[in-house]
């Protein structure tokens, strides 16, 4: 059942026996665990079935630090949350997102990585991977590269006790963007309020139990939500901004008795390392499985990462590299020529420089006319990433491998998430963001740069150039809105907001979903891991209502 909750009238009470506040992935997931049991769930979503601006406007904040991207851009106000922004190729015309787990040392703790380790290994979370892998209809449960090597490609010959190839696989974001809200909808034991944003947790006098919720629409309309438990599953800033907005009884807000609600903010910066050129074209013929394709029905990608040894050994943080195919440079020059080219043409506007332009697009004439030839053969607006190893003769318009990988982010209290005094138009503080990149990040990067180097040159692969902009490093993305670690995992609750099981220390029935628990970030993107965590919530819950 699918209520709007603008409909309800004024300070009304929606009881239930479970209450998940987000109806993003988590807050799906968990919300599934429930179908047809014999209890109320009330699903609470700030949005509706799509994006309005007014709603989006809700995640407007203040970044201070390094630069970020637009906060507001980053998430998604609607049933589906960020799932409908996946754009990863999973197949012809088809889109969705990179699944990988955290591995192994991720979980631990590092001697050289402050405020790192779980309460848990990543064998505990094992069984929940694998059912994580159903509920994103995803193929079996294992990244190791020999159980996917065959016809598609081959692992590149390393020989490196420094780097290794495993795999990532890609799943649609149908499940949750269509599929999983019209289960929800037609469940007669859940009930899905739209439209709705809680914007206070009220709890008994003692701060131990919450009581109710405080939920607002658009346009003023306030109303409550009494539960027996309460599950926050808004993303890393809103679940760590919530918990700060509600100070009635606590002054520094809810879980916040040590100071630790919204620090340990982390991301996943994406860094170009450099450009990779072939001493043999057969390389590209030879890379097909790091390119995303489909084994066994499944789409796959090969990744290139550092080995566990060479992390402890030099102290350095997980990161994991793709492989992107890319033109000459005058053949890429002439194809942003082309561009803004057409787009002056379209605005009427053509420049003094048009002439220069059009050199420039003639030097790498060659390279747009095959382009503008396969894309009408594809039936494709352009090149993605990935989808490009299937076309045999396409692949002549390439000379280079683009490296670009992604670095985990050690845990820093300093990075964190406060509230401002500004306000959004439900009269709630706002958020803002202190971040910055740690010096075991920057350093990390480094290496990982100096190590492909050495090693490609060993294997007799290729020269490899490193790419810097102006003389720093080049960051393609200095975040992927990935946000973790606000409300971060730890059995002492001088050192986390949450317990083992999620739930919120010094609480009897407030607990917390998504990649804000996380201790550590990993490189990997977190929605697997989310996903499991949810499942593995749900069999607590079931356990507490019993």
């Amino acid at each position: 059942m699918i209520i709007d909750a603008r409909s309800l009238s004024l300070d009304k009470i929606i009881e239930a026996d479970i209450c998940i506040v987000g109806a993003g992935v988590a807050g799906i997931t968990l919300a599934r665990e429930f179908i047809n049991q014999n209890v109320r769930v009330c699903l609470v979503e700030s949005g509706g079935m799509e994006s309005a601006p007014d709603t989006q406007s809700l995640c407007e904040g203040k970044i201070i630090g390094d630069r970020y991207p637009d906060l507001k851009k980053g998430r998604r106000r609607q049933f589906g949350g960020t799932s409908h922004a996946w754009e990863a190729p999973v197949g012809y015309k088809k889109f969705g997102w990179r699944c990988i787990p955290l591995d192994e040392i991720d979980f631990e703790q590092r001697d050289w990585l402050p405020y790192s380790g779980w309460p848990f290994t990543k064998s505990h979370l094992d069984s929940f991977y694998q059912r994580a892998h159903q509920v994103c209809q995803l193929g079996p449960f294992t990244y190791r590269v020999e159980d996917w090597e065959g016809s598609a490609g081959r692992r590149l010959p390393l020989n490196s006790d420094r780097l290794m190839t495993t795999m990532s696989q890609y799943a649609s974001r149908n499940p949750f963007t269509q599929e999983y809200r019209e289960e929800i909808g037609r469940t007669e034991n859940i009930m899905t309020l739209l439209h709705a944003t809680v914007i206070e947790i009220e709890t008994d006098e003692a701060a131990h139990t919450v009581t109710r919720l405080r939920a607002a629409c658009i346009g003023g309309k306030q109303f409550w939500l009494s539960a027996k438990v309460f599950i926050l599953a808004t993303g890393g800033i809103e679940n760590a901004r919530l918990l700060l907005l509600s100070s009635q009884r606590q002054q520094a807000g809810l879980g916040n008795q040590h100071d630790l609600v919204g620090r340990y903010f982390m991301e996943r910066p994406i860094v170009s390392c450099g450009m990779l050129i072939p001493y043999s074209r057969k390389l590209f013929d030879r890379t097909g499985l790091y390119d995303v394709v489909s084994v066994k029905g499944v789409p796959v990608m090969a990744r290139v990462r550092l080995t566990d040894e060479i992390m402890r050994r030099e102290q350095l943080l997980n990161n994991g590299a793709q492989l992107f195919p890319r033109p000459q440079p005058r053949q890429k020059a002439s194809t942003q020529a082309l561009r803004s080219l057409l787009k002056s043409m379209g605005r009427a506007e053509l420049s003094q420089d048009i002439l220069k332009s059009l050199i420039t697009v003639i030097r790498g004439g060659d390279y747009i006319a095959a382009a503008a030839f396969w894309s009408a053969i594809r039936q494709l607006p352009g090149l993605r990433r990935g989808d490009w190893s299937y076309l045999p003769y396409e692949k002549q318009r390439f000379s280079m491998f683009e490296v670009i990988y992604q670095i985990e982010q050690a845990p820093n209290p300093n990075n964190r998430v406060v509230l401002t005094s500004d306000r959004d138009f439900l009269g709630q503080n706002k958020a803002e963001i202190h971040w910055r990149l740690n010096d075991i990040d920057l350093r990390t990067v480094e290496r990982v740069r100096e190590i492909w180097v050495e090693e490609f040159a060993k294997a007799k692969l290729g020269d490899f150039k490193l790419s810097t902009s102006q003389g720093k490093l080049n960051f393609e993305q200095p975040a992927m809105y990935h946000h973790m670690g606000t409300t971060r995992m730890h059995d002492n609750p001088q050192k986390g907001v949450v317990d083992a099981d999620c739930r919120v220390h010094g609480m009897t029935n407030l607990f917390i979903a998504g990649s804000s628990v996380f201790p550590t970030s990993g490189y990997a993107n977190p929605t697997l891991t989310i996903i499991a965590l949810a499942i593995r919530l749900a069999e607590k819950i079931k356990i507490l209502m019993t």
